[in-house]
């Protein structure tokens, strides 16, 4: 079976960490695939970096349709069996092509459409997604909240297939250490769904001493500044910006959190087990399928006050040398679990049944 893998190649999140962890999952289990994008970016960066097989056709702007011929061309001389895209741009560029190829269609659905659009633009972005996702032959889903929005747009439930994130574990290097200052990490965008105003209010009114480390650019980035001010606490909390890459900061903190309205299943809990380290939670999406009681807190979105008891409880762990228990339970539970090869073998499976149903 080849693969080929659509992006348009401007993703440095979540997306692109799954982009890449599910093709060194298929390289392992000896599926082939590659990878195509519209613009030299992060996501060709860091294939490449991971020995991907990478080709760029680059678009002139967001909408220039020029690529299309070429790109139906490029799909059907490489006989791929399946095209498998991944975020709106993509989804919509090959829904223009989709009766020129021979393969078969999958998306992976990263995020809620409801909340990935915002303003006029926006809204019709989200119209031509929609559009592409009612005419795939599959979509995969990390969110389980997108089952019941499937079904409200009368997409076939069999055409629907639940799958997950994964981390690489080969690399894995997990360190279950005790600093000498309770050391809290947030790596997300400074983005509204990512509610990081809960965090800061909340480690507004404990009593501990503590320091937090942002990890993560956006709009909001001087908004939150500000409220750290107005809240006294700045002087305890960093902000760092976009990093390429995370794993010193994990290794560098002694408890990892994520304070999100909304989710699929976060990279960074993943990322967070690989290094040992256990997370705060807000019960969103399929968290509840990775952190539990065992491995970490799981507080109710936009709960500060459960929010507030989960901080000092860590920090009560952290204060008896006990959250290394927690953070090994996490990273055996992931480990076992949710790798790069366990993901590459779920989806496979996925492509299987829509080659043979059809």
């Amino acid at each position: 079976m080849r693969v080929l893998h659509i992006n348009a190649g401007n993703e440095d999140g979540g997306a692109r960490t799954y982009i890449v962890s599910l093709m060194k999952g298929q390289k392992i289990i000896g599926e082939e695939s590659a990878l195509l994008t519209f613009q030299e970016g992060p996501v060709s960066k860091m294939a490449r970096e991971n020995g991907l097989n990478v080709a760029v056709m680059p678009q002139k702007q967001r909408f220039d349709l020029s690529i299309l011929k070429p790109l139906a061309k490029y799909i059907n001389n490489n006989d791929f069996d399946i095209v498998h895209t991944h975020g709106p741009r993509a989804n919509y560029i090959f829904s223009l092509i989709r009766n020129k190829v021979h393969a078969k269609w999958v998306i992976t659905v990263h995020s809620d459409p409801r909340i990935d659009f915002s303003g006029v633009r926006g809204q019709v972005m989200l119209r031509l997604n929609l559009r592409a996702l009612k005419r795939a032959d599959l979509l995969f889903y990390v969110n389980p909240d997108l089952e019941e929005y499937f079904e409200s747009l009368k997409i076939d439930s069999k055409k629907t297939f639940e799958v997950f994130n994964a981390v690489d574990f080969s690399n894995a290097n997990p360190k279950f250490n005790r600093h000498s200052t309770f050391n809290i990490l947030e790596v997300a965008r400074l983005v509204e769904v990512k509610n990081h105003r809960l965090l800061l209010n909340a480690l507004s009114k404990v009593k501990f001493n503590y320091r937090l480390t942002l990890v993560g650019d956006g709009p909001l980035m001087e908004e939150l500044r500000k409220l750290t001010v107005d809240l006294g606490i700045a002087e305890k909390v960093d902000f760092v910006g976009f990093k390429e890459n995370t794993g010193d900061f994990y290794q560098d903190c002694d408890v990892s959190i994520l304070t999100s309205k909304s989710e699929s299943m976060p990279a960074v809990y993943l990322e967070s087990a690989a290094n040992g380290k256990p997370v705060i939670a807000t019960n969103v999406g399929a968290t509840d399928k990775v952190i539990n009681n065992e491995n970490g807190w799981l507080v109710e979105s936009d709960n500060e006050q459960q929010l507030i008891e989960a901080l000092n409880d860590a920090h009560s762990y952290w204060k008896d040398g006990n959250l290394s228990q927690k953070g090994m339970a996490l990273y055996q539970e992931v480990r076992d679990n949710y790798s790069i090869e366990k993901l590459a073998e779920k989806v496979n499976d996925g492509y299987e049944a829509t080659l043979k149903a059809n």
